[in-house]
């Protein structure tokens, strides 16, 4: 077994993940960003179809069965986090998930998720999974992404928690590569906002005065415009 391939199986008990309600508390965390973020990028319709990729034990899922959507599924090559997934009622397979979107018809999904997916593929990998998630969605459908954000000062944070990450991809860099791979438009955002839960009058202000500062002295010092600054990167890609 590669040291990948350890790390991996690993993934799921160093995460704290043993049990569904470990699971489930970190959904209860995790929601309402979600909510916050991607309400407008997910499909209207509670029946419509969404596949995730490399969907871990099932946080994204969860969610979105909190949300209403019925029609889901996924796959993951990691059996202990599957073992998670399924325990928690979900219909999802242990498998490569790019190898089995290659299985799947020509638009058959309304929406494809991929959270922490793109950065650990090889280039010419991520090529090919952007073609297949093209080709596998229905026209219209969208494909949401969480990857590490090439365009932060914060990246590493996120690029080097993990030995499996290959790359972290700016937003021109990632514009160009849907581009290529022929999705029509995109749309990106960043968490720093939407994780703020507590007291949210006073921090949601002094966090955007902060970043608009923060922005200024970037642009000031470097000539450089960064407009999204959490250490990952959201992308919404509709075909």
């Amino acid at each position: 077994m590669s040291a990948n391939q350890q790390y991996y199986q690993f993934q799921a008990s160093a995460r704290g993940l043993a049990s569904v309600a470990d699971v489930e508390a970190l959904v209860d965390i995790m929601s309402p960003v979600y909510q916050r973020l991607l309400s407008n990028w997910l499909p209207a319709s509670r029946s419509a179809l969404i596949y995730e990729v490399a969907c871990g034990p099932g946080i994204m899922l969860r969610h979105l069965q909190r949300q209403g959507y019925t029609q889901l599924a996924g796959s993951d090559s990691s059996a202990a986090q599957i073992e998670l997934a399924q325990a928690g009622g979900l219909k999802v397979d242990l498998a490569d998930s790019i190898a089995q979107l290659k299985g799947h018809p020509d638009e058959r999904w309304d929406c494809l998720i991929a959270i922490d997916f793109i950065e650990h593929l090889p280039k010419d990998v991520l090529v090919e999974f952007l073609a297949q998630a093209r080709r596998t969605l229905k026209k219209g459908g969208c494909l949401i992404m969480r990857a590490p954000n090439g365009d932060s000062p914060l990246v590493g944070r996120n690029l080097f928690n993990d030995i499996t990450h290959y790359w972290a991809y700016t937003s021109i860099a990632t514009s160009a590569l849907l581009k290529m791979s022929r999705f029509s438009r995109a749309a990106f955002a960043d968490e720093s906002l939407a994780s703020i839960e507590r007291h949210r009058w006073l921090k949601v202000p002094l966090m955007k005065m902060s970043q608009f500062l923060l922005r200024f002295l970037l642009r000031s010092a470097t000539r450089e415009q960064v407009d999204f600054l959490g250490s990952s990167l959201y992308i919404a890609a509709w075909k």
